[in-house]
């Protein structure tokens, strides 16, 4: 019942005096994200996520990581100022954001900004400058751009604007003018020169200016917050101080606090920038060039104020801008150079240390060796090296023992390493000069052998002192640097332990002895720093435990503790060991049981037989159940991660004291409570990775993910938005399509996934609070690994109307088969039969080339034999005559004879020419070199040559033809054409005749014609004069002779050089041959 009792009234000690425990901060500046120093405003959204609008950009923060939202002058979706001055959502949990540029709305779904422009319809832009937004119990916007106030009906997309009458100076601000909706729909709005109300009924303003304590009205009072507390007080921030507005009499009243001392504490000429209240009713402000204060008033008479500023605590700043307590009780601070964070809940752990916080206590010392309960209110405090200190926290004065100290106040050292009271209501103190014993009736500390006048007690001086019990038996066995002492004071006897003792049931490990434990079998353990040795009452024998493998972990041995099981449990330099005197086992503890340090520095059992265990980086708390440990941290109020050996007691009320290295913490086990704030859980972020670039994916409204197949890898990023202590929230997962099992990663707050087979996959998440409280309602995204497209449901469908085409084709080649089978035979001798027609056919068509082969021979033959043989019969007939009738004959006879054989002998060389030409190129081997040359040029060389023959005819040639005209053409073969053509047309052309030469370009090709009056040509000769096997000859119009291969010549040559030749006639109108050839660009 009474321990019941002190637990009780230690609760209610804490809720009447608030805020007594001492607040740490965490900080964030830019160092860790914040994209400016500034914070202007702070707010948290429906999601839980914590927006923080700066002077140069928009934050959101989600526990470990900043996104800054900025303006972008080429991106109309981003924010249009970066100068932050008020956020609120709205009912469809989109953001609305005043800035030095306008008004913005965040689509939170579609995460971009949306720029709303809107007219007041007065002769001055108010818009541009938007002091604060609030979003009304109703949904409606509130818009203040002073001296105007706007209200946005979302439901009608409409504006409202109502002028106030108060003249502004038109200054541009550097942080928010507030505005407040109360219950009497009715808005306060700050401005420069005093409180304005605007009532929704009326449509009307209301102003109410300072009036100080003449009654005179002061000119100009900025107000810079406004806050209305669960008792219905409006109070009113301003730069000159906190004042509270009384609606009855219209009138400011400037607050005051009356302190338990009967001084009366104001705030005259404070710059108050925010204001709040928490869920106990206590009021916290924040202010400009004075930090942070917490204000417990629990009757109008006396209040609690503890001032936190950057000199007597961690945060950041002295000049705060914004407040505000996240859903979790957690105070958000936003000052000139960053953001401070401290938790308002409760903390179980009460924390004493002397410190230059608020109410901080007067103790000599921070470094807590021993600690001892003498009742509900006096503690004596042993330091190290610092004295003794008795607090009595009813009161919180320290009363100091030390060296330094005159009269009753003085002892011996300084070194207080143990306070132990015995069974007579005595307190020892034991130090590094031996034992003091304090004399009530004396009140003054005296040395032991002093106080005991036996001389049998030995004097322990300089000898230090780190454990004293009291066995069943009444000896008190005393821990030294030099051994063991078990002393009977009613006996006066004395028995010393040490490492040198011949005796072996008096020889110990080590002389350093660090504690004592007497068990509940009667046995002493005695931990050294040299293994552990355990004592027999019963047989007088030490038995002794060293470091070995499947025993001790480590010969130091720092504390020793027996549980309710009788299991003796042993704190080490690593780790815990644990020893089951039944079997004779050990069983090791480590960080994989979840202890946080291996340094074991005290073991202690509460009164619910329940294993606390400090380390060297926090205490831990035995769970039994999970066989695991629970860490507890600086930001669950204790005095350091790092606690000291014998700094520990538990008092009969179960309240545990535990000392460490600044200060020490109180607490009941019992009442230890858990953040109950369940977090919220989203994504943070998804992106893709290939190569080393990131490919980010919005997913706000997307519940399916596309991944292609060539993806490498991709990262899933998510956050328990709670910010109690954000790094000890813990996660796991599951990803569906891969296991079925939940993976615990621990504060990891991503899941890289790389290499998965094209799928389907669900991954969940589920996270918890820093005290492992989960939200078991997962989050979950949908992942498509999409396949290649030769592996797509598509190309699937393909693959299968392939194999049915291929079946049904295989089908009907089989049909097709046996019938082809059926009619096999009667096909083979069809087919012999046709074989043999085409074998046939094409021996007659053999037959027919061999004949045309062979006619054409015997008309080269014919050609060779009767042409070529009749001009050699001729001249051989001339010289016949010359030689037998030369001296008969005349000189003009003989001249005659002479011309006929040389004209006789000139047409044979041309027709052996001619034919050796026609055999070169039938055997091609008359070489063929294509050129680029001028046409023109090669036309007028040739005709040159034909004007003796045209003359002795009088023919006139003509020549027509465009200026340059470059051919591409094997050149010999361009002048044998065009002479045989122009020779022809003076043959046959009468005397007095026309030839006429035309060159022109028709597109790619040059076209070169030859034109006569002459005889002309028969249809039937036009279509025998370019065979070889249809020679065909005719005398010219004086009887010239030709050889008729002359044309074929000429059309083997153009068609070799890629162009065509034709000729046009009528019998006695005259011939024209044409001819085209490539032109070379």
């Amino acid at each position: 019942m009474k321990r019941l009792l002190n637990i009780l009234i230690f609760s209610f000690l804490l809720s009447i005096h608030g805020y007594s425990q001492q607040f740490t901060f965490t900080n964030y500046s830019i160092n860790e994200g914040l994209s400016q120093s500034v914070v202007n405003c702070i707010f948290q959204d429906s999601k839980g996520y914590i927006w923080i609008g700066t002077q140069n950009g928009l934050n959101r923060f989600n526990g470990e990581t900043f996104d800054v939202y900025s303006y972008n002058p080429i991106d109309s979706n981003s924010i249009s100022n970066n100068w932050i001055y008020a956020i609120t959502e709205d009912h469809d949990g989109n953001l609305w954001v005043g800035t030095k540029g306008g008004l913005n709305k965040y689509l939170t779904k579609k995460n971009y900004f949306q720029r709303i422009e809107y007219q007041t319809a007065f002769t001055f832009d108010v818009t541009q400058y938007i002091y604060d937004v609030v979003c009304m119990s109703n949904g409606n916007i509130i818009i203040n751009t002073p001296p105007v106030i706007s209200i946005y009906n979302p439901v009608e997309n409409s504006f409202s604007h109502f002028q106030s009458k108060l003249e502004y100076d038109g200054a541009v601000k550097d942080v928010k003018i507030p505005v407040l909706e109360d219950d009497e729909e009715r808005i306060w709005i700050g401005t420069t020169n005093g409180l304005t109300a605007f009532s929704f009924q009326t449509k009307e303003f209301s102003y109410f200016p300072f009036i100080d304590k003449k009654g005179y009205i002061i000119g100009i009072v900025n107000i810079t917050a406004l806050f209305k507390d669960k008792k219905g007080m409006l109070w009113v921030g301003t730069t000159i101080g906190l004042f509270n507005f009384n609606s009855a009499s219209s009138r400011f009243e400037e607050s005051g606090f009356n302190l338990a001392s009967s001084e009366k504490y104001p705030f005259e000429n404070s710059c108050i920038r925010a204001i709040l209240e928490d869920k106990f009713g206590n009021l916290i402000f924040g202010t400009e060039d004075n930090g942070l204060y917490v204000i417990s008033q629990f009757s109008l008479k006396v209040a609690t104020i503890q001032n936190y500023t950057s000199e007597n605590s961690g945060i950041v700043h002295n000049i705060l801008q914004s407040l505000i307590i996240d859903k979790s009780e957690n105070l958000w601070i936003g000052t000139l150079s960053g953001m401070s964070i401290t938790d308002l809940k409760r903390k179980n752990f009460e924390l004493y240390r002397n410190s230059n916080l608020p109410n901080s206590l007067d103790l000599s010392g921070n470094v807590i060796a021993s600690i001892y309960k003498e009742n509900d209110s006096i503690l004596w405090v042993g330091t190290w090296g610092q004295g003794l200190n008795l607090l009595n926290r009813n009161t919180n004065k320290v009363e100091h023992f030390s060296t330094r100290q005159t009269g009753n106040h003085k002892i011996s050292n300084d070194f207080i390493h143990v306070i132990f009271k015995d069974g007579d209501d005595r307190i020892w103190l034991g130090t590094r000069n031996g034992i003091v014993i304090y004399d009530k009736p004396g009140n003054r500390f005296v040395p032991w052998d002093e106080y005991f006048k036996d001389t049998a007690l030995p004097s322990l001086n300089n000898v230090r002192i780190f454990m004293i019990i009291r066995d069943k038996s009444s000896n008190y066995w005393i821990g030294t640097q030099n051994g063991l002492y078990k002393i009977n004071l009613e006996k006066s006897t004395v028995e010393i332990f040490q490492k040198e003792m011949e005796e072996d049931d008096h020889q110990l490990s080590a002389n350093l002895i660090y504690c004592l434990l007497e068990d509940s079998d009667g046995l002493i353990w005695i931990a050294t720093v040299s293994g552990l040795d355990m004592y027999n009452p019963a047989t007088k024998k030490i038995k002794h435990f060293r470091k070995k493998e499947k025993e001790l972990s480590d010969d130091l041995i720092i504390s020793l503790c027996e549980d309710s099981k009788g299991m003796i449990w042993i704190g080490t330099g690593t780790y815990v060991n644990i020893y089951n005197k039944e079997d004779s086992t050990f069983t090791w503890f480590t960080n994989e049981q979840g202890l946080p340090n291996n340094h074991i520095y005290e073991i202690v059992k509460d009164k619910n037989n329940g294993i606390w265990v400090a380390t060297g980086k926090g205490l831990c708390k035995f769970d039994e159940k999970q066989n695991t440990f629970h860490t507890f941290t600086l930001e669950d109020g204790l005095q350091s991660l790092e606690f000291n050996l014998r700094a520990a007691y538990l008092c009969e009320d179960g309240e545990m004291l535990m000392g460490g290295m600044n200060g020490f913490n109180s607490f009941y086990p019992d009442s230890i409570s858990k953040n109950p704030y369940i977090p919220n859980l989203v994504f943070t972020s998804f992106y893709k990775t290939i190569g080393t670039k990131r490919e980010y994916v919005n997913l706000e409204e997307l519940s399916e993910v596309d991944v292609k197949y060539n993806v490498p890898s991709f990262t899933i990023e998510f956050a328990a938005l709670e910010y109690t202590n954000p790094l000890k929230n813990n996660y796991k997962y599951q990803m569906e399509g891969i296991s079925n099992e939940w993976l615990d990663i621990g504060n990891r707050k991503f899941v890289p996934f790389s290499g998965l087979q094209p799928g389907e996959y669900t991954f969940k998440v589920k996270g918890s609070n820093n005290d492992g409280e989960w939200n078991d309602k997962e989050i979950s995204i949908k992942i498509v690994i999409l396949p290649p497209w030769w592996r797509s449901i598509y190309a699937y469908f393909a693959y299968l109307v392939l194999i049915v085409l291929s079946v049904v084709a295989y089908v009907k080649m089989r049909e097709r088969k046996l019938m082809h089978d059926k009619k096999d035979l009667e096909q083979k001798v069809l087919e012999r039969t046709l074989q043999i027609e085409k074998q046939n056919q094409l021996i007659v068509s053999k037959n027919q080339e061999l004949k045309d082969l062979i006619g054409t021979k015997d008309k080269l033959f014919s050609i060779i034999g009767h042409d070529l043989g009749n001009q050699f019969n001729i001249i051989v007939g001339f010289l016949d005559v010359l030689v037998s009738d030369f001296k008969k004959l005349d000189t003009s006879k003989v001249e005659y004879h002479l011309i006929n054989i040389s004209n006789t002998s000139k047409y044979a060389y041309n027709l052996l020419e001619n034919l050796l030409t026609w055999a070169r190129m039938q055997t091609n081997l008359m070489q063929f070199n294509p050129v680029v040359f001028n046409v023109n040029e090669k036309i007028k060389e040739a005709t040159k040559l034909h004007q003796s023959p045209s003359a002795k005819k009088n023919i006139k040639i003509e020549v027509f033809s465009d200026e340059e005209i470059n051919i591409y053409a094997d050149v010999n073969m361009f002048s044998t054409v065009f002479r045989n053509l122009v020779a022809n047309a003076i043959k046959f052309t009468h005397e007095n005749g026309n030839v006429l030469i035309t060159v022109k370009q028709l597109d790619n090709f040059c076209e070169i014609s030859v034109k006569d009056d002459g005889v002309g040509i028969s249809e039937e000769d036009i279509r025998k004069i370019f065979r070889i096997d249809s020679k065909h000859k005719t005398l010219g119009t004086k009887g010239e002779k030709g050889t008729g291969l002359g044309l074929i010549l000429c059309k083997e040559f153009v068609e070799k050089n890629g162009g065509k030749i034709a000729v046009k006639s009528e019998v006695g109108q005259g011939s024209k041959f044409t001819f085209t050839l490539p032109i070379k660009k």
